[in-house]
């Protein structure tokens, strides 16, 4: 039967006692102990009829929570949870906190040889292979560069901003800078060799939070130069073999992480390890070697010029920084302790109105955050340090 209005809905329908509409034909004028009746039985039915609902609801999330939820993490664990502890080293690093507490409170911040808060000690790790065409002053290169609109034509071969709080908050910024820099970097040396605009790839954080919590980062924190150093050595996948969970177990299973990096799950809530997925890998990495803010620039713009966006530190709990809503430049001539937070820069420009510089820095909060997810940011003046350090890495196209 076709629904007409909502009185043909049955559980909008109003409900009476087959006995109480008896009485009601028998009594043109019903007696106050009747009515009271009335209310009683329809009140009651209805209780009744909510509280089955609400209990077979209830006995569903009971049962898919003892049946679904621990088949779920038993296989994509191998049997375990982490009770490893993270180094204490890497605990004391970044913290990754893009807005702080309320209060003010902020995690203390590791200071290394660098000065900066994110990098483990020790040498830079790196493999490089090829050199730029070197640059000797800023006049060399264009005074605006921006990788969402591709040398002006509109196309942007930036890949997606991500969110890393999101199921939960965790301190990986590190893995999300990491990721997004090498994503665009595939995606702008595939659109260079074919001239086309495919699919974005974008790799997987999780990845790295899976097989780096025992020597490069974890939800407190982390180092993108061996996580750079990981990715050339084992590959990584993409997104949709390993979704982001905001967790870092370390893998305690009978398989290498590096080698059982990609899941699928079938039907029936069983889920199992891909043989030979599709993995990416960098050719190259390494860091900025520099002394001066001139020497960054010119490395910065001219690696991100060539070749894409890089991944570099900042410090993140200023207030301007907390409170920015994006719309303006980032300006702030205060001197910070170490860095907290790690970002990639994807471009620079000048200001047509005042002829302020600034670089063009993506974050990892969503695209409610700043502007759709980004901030300009004043460049030449190491604001929030953030011209500090800086790791790069180099995809090549088959």
């Amino acid at each position: 039967m076709a629904i007409t209005d909502k009185s043909d809905l049955p559980l909008l329908q109003p409900r009476t006692s087959t006995l109480l509409n008896l009485n009601t034909t028998q009594t043109s004028e019903p007696t106050l102990l009747q009515r009271a009746c009335h209310n009683i039985r329809t009140d009651r039915f209805r209780l009744l009829s909510i509280g089955s609902v609400v209990g077979w609801i209830a006995l569903g999330v009971i049962v898919s929570s003892a049946v679904l939820a621990p088949k779920q993490l038993e296989d994509f664990t191998h049997g375990g949870v982490s009770t490893h502890a993270v180094q204490n080293q890497l605990d004391l690093m970044a913290s990754c906190a893009t807005v702080g507490t309320d209060d003010g409170d902020t995690m203390e911040i590791s200071r290394t040889k660098k000065g900066t808060g994110w990098f483990l000690g020790g040498n830079d790790p790196e493999h490089v292979l090829t050199e730029l065409p070197p640059v000797h002053s800023l006049d060399e290169l264009p005074e605006n560069w921006d990788w969402r609109d591709y040398n002006g034509t509109g196309i942007s071969l930036t890949t997606s901003v991500l969110n890393q709080m999101v199921p939960r908050a965790c301190g990986s910024c590190w893995a999300f800078a990491t990721i997004s820099a090498l994503s665009d970097r595939i995606r702008i040396a595939r659109f260079k060799k074919t001239g086309r605009l495919d699919t974005e790839v974008l790799l997987s954080p999780q990845v790295l939070l899976d097989c780096g919590m025992r020597s490069f980062g974890s939800c407190h924190g982390g180092d993108p130069r061996f996580a750079h150093k990981w990715i050339h050595e084992h590959g990584i996948v993409d997104l949709t073999c390993n979704p982001y969970i905001a967790s870092h177990p370390s893998w305690m299973g009978g398989g290498d992480c590096a080698a059982t990096q990609c899941h699928t799950c079938n039907l029936k809530g069983e889920c199992f390890v891909l043989e030979d997925p599709i993995k990416y890998r960098i050719s190259e990495y390494g860091t900025l070697n520099f002394t001066t803010s001139e020497e960054f620039q010119l490395q910065a713009m001219n690696e991100i010029y060539h070749r894409g966006p890089i991944v570099v530190s900042m410090y993140s709990l200023s207030p301007e920084y907390r409170q920015h809503k994006g719309g303006y430049i980032l300006r702030d001539s205060t001197k910070y302790p170490g860095t907290t937070h790690v970002v990639s820069l994807v471009g620079w420009g000048t200001d047509a109105k005042t002829g302020i510089k600034y670089w063009i820095v993506r974050n990892s909060d969503g695209t409610n955050w700043g502007d759709r997810g980004f901030f300009l940011a004043e460049r030449g003046v190491n604001i929030y340090n953030i011209e500090g350090h800086a790791t790069t890495k180099h995809y090549r196209t088959k």
